[in-house]
């Protein structure tokens, strides 16, 4: 029994309607991404949403000579994806969030129609994937700056390497985020995907045309940053690609390269493969999809509300101060340095607390302490507007202790004026200590569907001397009283 093409796409659309609105959340988030016209890495963005919808139209056909069948696995894995969704909205893992996402909609769709029905649709569904901020710059810009330093080793002029910087005798250059190709390489395999769908070409083929697609992405990006540095360096940073922008010559490369190929996919790779015609079928009554739907819809919009209706039910309790600590009797309050170089950044917090100490040997233990009632995006123990270390200290290195009070993250740190010291610290969330920010962000989100936990962090920080084992015996020393 089918339901007929119209109704089919209509109740598609529904069903993404309903998702896009109860997750909201996410929509934004993406719709941010895809509008920033600073950062441009995603702002192609809504044409891969145009392309997905076109490829579920192109599909109409097909969509409707699916057969309907019962898929009450699809309903489960459907109920696990919305609350892994949830603990990720709860715990501002937007990063896990979005990427649920398309997940939610496509087993909401299967959920409704059947798994034949899915499996036409995993397609469309995935290539939204080429939109979504998962792409990290981060390993291309290394090979890019592996690539320079090999190229200008080769063909000059000098170069003298410092991490993700280059200098040449008469000007520097930064390979940052936008220089490491990232956005080449999404929109390079968006277009390849594409291809072999379109071909209907056999996945092995589709593999070869996705690798070469990577290889011919990282090659223009390599040429254009040679040409900008060789450009920079012979007419003395005077170039238009140095002074003013090479954004445009960037392009410019790649769609040179996109002609390169579809030059050889076109010469090289298999001959069309024709489209399948789909088994005709008379339209039959739509009544069991419309309850189908109803009830996906239902599962869609329930278990937020009962986690949001939980929530309400169990307020965050009042501030009842940051957490403390209670040193041995040898240790005397000090007056809290407020010029310190340790000045943690923690936006939002309800409760912030610095407390210093001192002991007749002269040492000295800076206290921390922070409470949230409620954490939400922007205002949270881990994430973008919270920093441990503040803006005045870097990371040496970093592992895992042991005390007599439990477990801390000890991070080794360094001012401006290369000074070292200790700091030791946790995350107290939901009556647990917890020393991975990981795992703190997911064991809130946990806790956080049906109420609202308290969260907090504790930390200490004393000088290293001649090395830094003589302030880990401090520290030691130090919390072998209680802290609360």
């Amino acid at each position: 029994m089918q339901v007929a093409p119209p109704l089919r796409l209509w109740l598609i659309a529904t069903l993404a309607c309903v998702v896009a609105l109860v997750y909201w959340p996410s929509s934004v988030f993406l719709y941010q991404k895809w509008s920033d016209t600073a950062a441009t890495t995603y702002v192609h963005g809504w044409l891969i949403l145009l392309i997905c919808v076109a490829l579920a139209i192109r599909a109409r056909r097909e969509l409707a000579a699916a057969p309907t069948e019962p898929a009450p696995l699809a309903h489960l894995a459907l109920a696990g994806a919305i609350l892994a969704w949830l603990v990720c909205y709860r715990a501002s893992i937007e990063s896990l969030e979005v990427v649920l996402l398309p997940v939610i909609f496509w087993l909401a769709v299967t959920a409704a129609f059947g798994w034949p029905f899915g499996r036409l649709l995993l397609f469309p569904v995935a290539y939204l994937y080429f939109a979504l901020p998962i792409w990290y710059p981060t390993p291309l810009r290394d090979l890019t700056v592996l690539a320079m330093h090999g190229l200008l080793t080769i063909t000059g002029p000098a170069a003298l390497f410092s991490g993700d910087v280059i200098h040449i005798p008469n000007g520097t250059f930064r390979i940052e985020e936008g220089c490491s190709g990232v956005h080449f390489m999404i929109v390079g395999l968006a277009v390849a995907a594409l291809y072999g769908e379109q071909q209907r070409d056999p996945w092995r083929i589709r593999a070869w045309q996705l690798a070469l697609m990577a290889a011919l992405a990282l090659l223009a990006n390599w040429v254009r940053v040679y040409t900008v540095i060789e450009a920079g360096y012979l007419t003395d940073m005077q170039s238009y690609l140095v002074r003013v922008s090479h954004y445009g010559f960037g392009w410019a490369v790649f769609a040179a390269t996109l002609v390169v190929f579809f030059w050889l996919v076109t010469r090289f790779g298999p001959d069309a493969v024709p489209a399948a015609a789909p088994v005709a079928s008379s339209p039959a009554d739509p009544h069991p999809q419309l309850v189908h739907g109803a009830s996906v819809v239902a599962l869609l919009v329930l278990l937020p509300a009962l986690s949001t209706g939980a929530k309400m039910a169990h307020p965050a309790p009042p501030a009842a101060g940051a957490s403390g600590v209670d040193p041995p009797a040898r240790w005397h309050a000090l007056p809290v340095d407020f010029r310190s170089s340790w000045m943690p950044i923690f936006a939002g917090a309800d409760e912030l607390r610095r407390q210093s100490f001192g002991n007749p040997a002269g040492d000295t233990v800076e206290v921390l302490s922070v409470t949230y009632r409620a954490q939400r995006q922007g205002a949270e123990l881990v994430g973008e507007t919270s920093s441990i270390l503040g803006d005045e200290l870097q990371p040496l290195a970093e592992r895992v202790v042991e005390s007599t009070s439990g477990a801390f993250r000890e991070t080794e740190v360094a001012d401006r004026t290369e000074a070292r010291s200790l700091i030791w610290w946790r995350y107290e969330v939901a009556g647990r200590n917890l020393v991975e920010p990981f795992i703190e962000q997911l064991w809130y989100g946990i806790n956080a569907i049906i109420w609202n936990p308290p969260a907090g962090l504790i930390a200490l920080r004393t000088a290293c001397a001649a090395d830094c084992d003589g302030a880990r015996r401090t520290l030691r020393d130090f919390i072998a009283g209680d802290i609360r």
